[in-house]
């Protein structure tokens, strides 16, 4: 089967690496930029730059295919006007219906098209006999590029139309779309439903409508339309992330479009979804800008350092982030618990740097690490009973630690007594001389 796919993005790449072990396929697939051929070489046999709306080029592209996949989308921003949309799907359609008659071998064309163009329906239920109502220019545009492929359906020749929900997948996960929104407050009260489909889904979908032939209009959306607060409470509760606060007071101008998308039709065509509804993994980010979060709290802290828990006090495994700022104090102390071997503490440094200083009984120093991001030596285990503290050598200083659990705030810390209290000036002056241990190391003569 000669097929060829005429935009390899997002969907479109994916696509070509689904078929490029098919022995039964032969493909030829297109992009927009010349920098893109060599990325796309492995996965075709043949690799055209062209913009499908440019007749002869795209006659070229498709010379020989009993199929064709459109999986077009505008380049440049991600708001991009309804000119560019219309650069993009028009006129790649009205070229397509200008030459078609050309194209003998031509026996199917699949389209990835987008559930937009329904509109607005109260948050009742849309399906493929649902007469299309787009409310902005963009809907409109991907319309009239839907009515100009149904001039391509001929005897012999089918036209599958697949009306997408919003894409997510590998790449395009939902925490990292909705991760700036975490503690916004939005207009409005989000209970619009939103319809979306996993990359992966798209890909599987397109397969089995050129594999069965499909023909007319298929909605491909999950089973499951979601309030846009329902999802957005689900991911940002997923990522351990503050939620969205809505204020339907403050919503001016349209009301977003609410709509329930149907895919009985994609069921009733014996396609099983491998993703039907919205899954959300339970991660919690450990990135640069939960860095920068918590060093801007460490700093305003009146001692200098904050604490992120990744667990809950009753966990028996306690993991979490110690941010440190030069001058927090740590009281010398050491980890005893009922079960021996379980007082062990580990440090891993993963920004910055922290001086660890290991003491007798006595108080006595009896040997200091710098662990160091980047360093020789970036962590530490220090075994039950063993007294230590840290000073941090370097701003916004992040340290991953781990001990067992559960948390027993009276009985966490043994400390020795012969040192200061916190937040004394006896203390302060403890810190800046164990500090001086390091800097003088650092400025020694080698």
């Amino acid at each position: 089967m000669r097929i060829t796919i005429v935009g390899c993005g997002y969907v479109g790449t994916a696509l070509a690496r689904h078929w490029r072990h098919d022995p039964q396929v032969r493909l030829t697939v297109t992009c927009t930029r010349e920098e893109r051929r060599s990325q796309l070489a492995p996965l075709a046999e043949r690799v055209e730059v062209l913009r499908a709306g440019d007749g002869p080029a795209l006659r070229l592209a498709l010379q020989d295919a009993e199929v064709a996949v459109f999986c077009l989308a505008p380049t440049g921003d991600r708001l991009v006007s309804a000119d560019a949309y219309g650069a993009t799907y028009r006129d790649s359609f009205s070229a397509l219906a200008a030459l078609v008659d050309e194209l003998p071998n031509l026996r199917q064309i699949v389209y990835t098209g987008s559930c937009s163009v329904y509109g607005d329906a109260g948050g009742g239920w849309v399906d493929e006999s649902t007469p299309a109502a787009p409310r902005d220019d963009h809907g409109r545009v991907l319309l009239e590029s839907e009515e100009l492929l149904g001039r391509c359906r001929a005897p012999g020749r089918r036209v599958c139309v697949l009306r997408l929900g919003a894409i997510y997948g590998p790449g395009r996960e939902l925490g990292e779309r909705f991760r700036p929104l975490a503690g916004s407050t939005r207009p409005g009260d989000g209970r619009q439903h939103s319809s979306w489909i996993h990359r992966d889904d798209v890909v599987g979908a397109i397969a089995a409508a050129v594999n069965g032939g499909w023909d007319g209009l298929v909605n491909l959306v999950d089973d499951e339309p979601l309030p846009v607060a329902d999802l957005l409470d689900r991911v940002l509760a997923a990522g351990a992330l503050e939620p969205v606060r809505w204020h339907p007071a403050a919503a001016t101008g349209t009301k977003p479009a609410d709509r329930r998308v149907s895919n009985r039709r994609l069921h009733q065509l014996g396609h099983r979804l491998r993703h039907p509804r919205v899954q959300v993994p339970l991660l919690k980010r450990i990135d640069q800008t939960l860095f920068d979060a918590l060093a801007s709290q460490s700093r305003e802290a009146p001692r200098g350092r904050c604490n992120h828990n990744l667990h809950q006090e009753s966990d028996l495994v306690q993991r979490f982030l110690n941010v440190l700022q030069p001058g927090t104090y740590v009281r010398p102390h050491r980890h005893q618990r009922e079960q021996p071997g379980t007082g062990f503490e580990c440090f891993l440094v993963l920004q910055g740097a922290v001086g660890l200083l290991v003491l007798d009984a006595a108080g006595a120093v009896i040997s200091r690490q710098r662990l160091e991001a980047g360093g020789a030596l970036r962590g530490v285990e220090l075994a039950e009973g063993q007294v230590h503290t840290l000073v941090a050598l370097e701003p916004d200083t992040v340290l991953f630690e781990l001990k067992q659990g559960p948390y027993i705030p009276s009985a966490d810390k043994d400390f020795l007594s012969q040192f200061p209290a916190e937040g004394t000036p006896a203390a302060e002056a403890q810190e800046r001389c164990w500090r001086a241990l390091f800097e003088e190391e650092e400025n020694a003569d080698p």
